[in-house]
């Protein structure tokens, strides 16, 4: 068959590893990224340890309502949000009784975009307003890489000045 072909080796070598690359070369910059009017990540100081707290999967089975995109504009929202029964985590949990990071939400609004993808991942979020449509526009572009079948997921969590009344926001995942 190498005849045949006329790839040696050393060739299907050379095309394995260029394929390889091929599959991280979307990043080449691991780092997320933020732009548009996102004024920063939420929760804003977040420890590694306590980022685990507003993964849709602590929220006791409550997958689906933690996948969807989200708005929330008040204390009240945003706690109705986070009310999984934080005393089911074990004694040493960092999210047990925990509380999240206040927002002033007379100056911001919290947006949450779920996006998945597969292997090594990383997020660009933009959030633009469209003011002849009369809406923001939240999107999520997925840059990943690598050939291996873990998944990786954020809520994207973002801090956005108070959106204007009257505008409703459009969420889209690249």
């Amino acid at each position: 068959m190498k005849k045949a072909l006329g790839l040696s080796k050393t060739s299907w070598m050379l095309i394995g590893g260029l394929s390889i690359l091929q599959g991280c070369l979307g990043l080449l910059d691991p780092n997320d990224h933020n732009r548009g009017l996102i004024v920063s990540d939420y929760p804003t100081t977040a420890q590694a340890d306590k980022w685990s707290c507003y993964v849709p999967d602590t929220f006791d089975g409550r997958q689906q309502v933690a996948k969807n995109n989200v708005v929330i504009d008040s204390d009240s929202a945003l706690y109705a949000y986070f009310s999984y029964d934080t005393t089911q985590h074990s004694l040493n949990s960092p999210c047990r009784n925990y509380k999240p990071e206040p927002i002033d939400f007379s100056r911001y609004t919290l947006l949450g975009n779920y996006a998945s993808g597969g292997c090594n991942v990383a997020f660009t979020r933009t959030v633009e307003r469209d003011e002849h449509a009369r809406q923001y526009v939240y999107t999520v572009k997925v840059r990943e890489a690598g050939f291996c079948k873990k998944l990786e997921y954020s809520m994207n969590w973002v801090l956005v000045p108070k959106l204007q009344p009257g505008y409703r926001v459009a969420f889209l995942i690249q």
